[in-house]
């Protein structure tokens, strides 16, 4: 292609196959890329590959994620053991250097990069004995024995997750009409950073049962937080096995 101005001409080939495209990740939010493929290039070999730079976050959605959060932990979700949680707020974004090759120069395509991010689940958490209004709460935290002086009690969780590391996935870019194209990602960040659970639990009207003494006493904080230190520890644990985030985009792509 080329754009004239009397004798004197400009080549534009070089924007073709650039390609800018907005979708929504079902782990990250607002999708938006920024990339290069250019298909009918002569070289059989150059038109197999292209490249993306990738952005995505909740902000922009945040209160459509929150509301979806919310209808479906309407009433709370039972975890077991009386406990329930509810009112879940979703904040998460990433960004992403990505190279893509298409093996038989057709919509599939695998997909390899770098990747960095992070996201964050807030929770509440509570529970109540039905028809026994006076009776007491109890649970266990790190081998303690507690109750809450009532029938319910309320706390909450976060679960932090701040990874980075190679991508790899597969998708398409489905041509529909004009220069549009439907694409789809799907793939994971294999990361060394795992995520983290932080735990809140109220201290007003809680109990502990002395072992020692056979008597259930007042919480003191210090032995409130150590219990709350070691559950943290068990759970983040576990959460050090999950080394993968997973990455799932939909949206549209224009490509000149």
């Amino acid at each position: 292609m080329a754009v004239c101005w009397g004798r004197v001409c400009f080549a534009t080939s070089w924007y073709d196959g650039v390609g800018v495209g907005v979708g929504v990740s079902g782990t990250s939010g607002l999708n938006i890329i920024l990339g290069y493929h250019n298909k009918g290039h002569d070289s059989k070999w150059l038109s197999r590959f292209g490249g993306r730079i990738d952005f995505a976050a909740t902000d922009p959605l945040k209160s459509a994620i929150d509301s979806a959060i919310d209808t479906y932990m309407r009433d709370g979700r039972d975890v077991g053991d009386g406990v329930k949680i509810d009112d879940g707020k979703l904040d998460a974004w990433h960004s992403a250097f990505l190279m893509d090759f298409y093996p038989f120069q057709n919509a599939w395509r695998l997909t390899g990069g770098y990747a960095w991010g992070g996201a964050s689940l807030d929770s509440s958490i509570f529970g109540e004995i039905s028809q026994a209004p006076s009776q007491r709460f109890y649970f266990y935290l790190a081998g303690d024995h507690y109750y809450y002086n009532g029938n319910d009690f309320n706390g909450s969780a976060t679960i932090d997750w701040n990874y980075n590391g190679p991508y790899i996935g597969t998708g398409f870019d489905l041509d529909l009409f004009c220069g549009f194209n439907l694409y789809l990602d799907a793939g994971v960040v294999i990361t060394t950073s795992p995520a983290r659970l932080h735990l809140d639990i109220p201290q007003s009207q809680l109990y502990i049962y002395n072992k020692l003494t056979n008597t259930w006493m007042p919480v003191s904080i210090p032995q409130l937080d150590a219990d709350i230190a070691s559950a943290q520890r068990d759970a983040n644990r576990k959460l050090s096995d999950m080394r993968v985030y997973p990455l799932v985009k939909l949206g549209f792509l224009y490509r000149f």
